[in-house]
């Protein structure tokens, strides 16, 4: 094996983990928010936790243990989702209809067609959703749009300069 066939060998991303206060809220929340499935629970173990996927990418989710301080997660570490251009603006949409603060679009201006929308889940951890139009000119009418939703106040993206000193 070596740099070049490891890539072949290698084919994504299977889950990542992380501490939630309540494996409930969070359920409900990536459900209804992402629609996320809930692969399997387990309440007896010493650390409660769950295994939930949005599309195939899988969420090992723990129950924050008692003796566990929650600490700030770095503004630079999120996790993003794709959606197609064709339904993204619906999805914000159906996003903020739940009431969910949303800041976006965020175009990319070093790869073509990319824009991004930001929101927060109930444990503070930074998701994003990516589209990827097929040209800048299809993204960047789309943003023109949508310019009065952008919510950049909120300082999601590229973070703000309170943030910044935050973390």
């Amino acid at each position: 094996m070596d740099s070049t066939s490891i890539s072949k060998s290698i084919t994504g991303l299977s889950h990542s983990g992380f501490y939630v206060d309540d494996l409930d809220r969070t359920i409900e929340f990536y459900t209804k928010v992402l629609g996320a499935k809930l692969e399997w629970r387990n309440d007896k173990s010493t650390n409660p936790l769950i295994k939930m996927y949005v599309g195939d990418f899988g969420l090992s989710i723990i129950k924050r243990p008692p003796d566990e301080p929650k600490r700030e997660i770095p503004h630079s570490i999120h996790w993003a989702y794709r959606c197609e251009y064709q339904t993204i603006e619906d999805t914000i949409n159906y996003i903020r209809s739940l009431g969910i603060d949303v800041e976006g679009p965020q175009p990319h201006r070093r790869e073509i067609g990319i824009c991004s929308w930001f929101f927060m889940d109930p444990d503070d951890h930074r998701l994003e959703i990516e589209c990827k139009y097929p040209n800048n000119e299809m993204r960047d009418e789309m943003v023109e749009r949508c310019k009065d939703t952008v919510n950049s106040h909120l300082g999601m993206y590229g973070a703000d300069e309170n943030k910044r000193k935050m973390f």
